[in-house]
């Protein structure tokens, strides 16, 4: 039986069960014998010739979804246990449900924080049902919708025990790759090469990653003036490229370098550096000037001032946990290596 935007109903005979299927791919199975409807496992990946299998007849189709006839997907999705649905089929459920919270025109805010908590949901079913429980207490007491994006927050915060809805500049555990700057301690096996992989023994339990835009935007005028230059380990580096002939050259690299090259800070060097942030962090927030605050307010509409201290001070404990293992384990330098 056709039913809407290419979907169709078909029996499986021999096992006494109506497919649903959408362009002849399976998407939902009812089982007449136990009464209930399930999201088929293999959703959309498996094909069947429906012209091969005979037609449901309307009322047996209307008896199964409760007296409805089907005029849209979410007729069948609603029918299916929460644990069979995708994220998708949860999102399109909750804005039919709850239009004048969940319509993306009518509030993007709360959509994009629905969508936001269940992605981040280990066992997303539970959070997409209690956000139901949540919808219905909204209507019922009329929640305007900037009470409920609060109480969606709370509800994050309850199932997940973290907010992740705060607003941060972030600061990533282990490698992130692309256009991220990767932080570690390290220290030098062979000096006369320092850019090459075998001189520099790296410390990647406690690496970092920062993205390049945010270095640049809120620690260049610290690194820049803490780097070490003159240190042996920055005074060694190099890249290597072969000309047509195939001929070796060797072109010393001098200064921070923001793309792959190593940058090598001592500790001394990055103690300053730090100490450097704290009283950054002090004029930002008495609303005082430094050398560095000048630029930093002019940042204020790429983050808020208060964004910035908060980067600052985790960047600080990072930093610091980094440079007493490191130091612990004979990596006494600190690695900026740019994407």
């Amino acid at each position: 039986m056709k039913l809407f935007d290419d979907f169709e109903a078909v029996r499986l005979s021999e096992e006494n069960l109506i497919f649903i299927t959408h362009n002849g791919y399976i998407y939902y199975i009812y089982n007449p014998e136990f009464r209930c409807w399930q999201k088929y496992k293999n959703s959309g990946n498996d094909h069947i010739t429906v012209g091969n299998y005979p037609d449901v007849s309307r009322q047996e189709l209307t008896e199964a979804l409760n007296g409805i006839f089907p005029e849209k997907e979410t007729d069948f999705i609603r029918h299916c246990a929460a644990w069979q649905l995708s994220i998708n089929n949860m999102l399109n459920l909750l804005e039919e449900d709850y239009p004048q919270y969940m319509s993306v025109k009518s509030d993007w805010e709360i959509y994009h924080s629905v969508h936001r908590f269940l992605l981040k949901s280990d066992v997303c079913h539970v959070s997409f049902l209690r956000l139901k429980a949540l919808f219905d207490a909204a209507v019922t007491s009329n929640m305007d919708n900037e009470l409920i994006l609060g109480k969606i927050r709370e509800l994050c915060l309850t199932i997940l025990g973290r907010d992740i809805f705060k607003e941060e500049i972030y600061i990533v555990d282990g490698p992130k790759g692309m256009s991220y700057f990767n932080i570690m301690p390290v220290r030098i096996i062979d000096y006369t090469n320092t850019d090459y992989m075998d001189s520099v023994a790296k410390m990647h339990g406690v690496r970092i990653s920062i993205d390049d835009c945010d270095v640049k935007s809120y620690l260049e005028p610290f690194i820049i003036r803490y780097f070490d230059d003159w240190h042996e380990a920055n005074k060694n580096r190099a890249v290597y490229y072969m000309d047509f002939d195939g001929k070796e050259h060797r072109i010393p690299v001098n200064g921070f370098d923001w793309n792959v090259t190593y940058n090598f800070f001592t500790q001394k060097s990055m103690t300053n550096l730090l100490n450097d942030i704290r009283d950054t962090i002090d004029a930002l927030s008495s609303e005082r000037e430094n050398e560095y605050t000048i630029k930093l307010r002019k940042k204020r509409n790429i983050a808020k001032a208060e964004l910035i201290i908060d980067f600052y001070r985790r960047f600080i404990y990072r930093m610091e946990y980094m440079m007493n293992v490191g130091k612990e384990k004979g990596y006494d330098l600190i690695l900026f290596m740019g994407p």
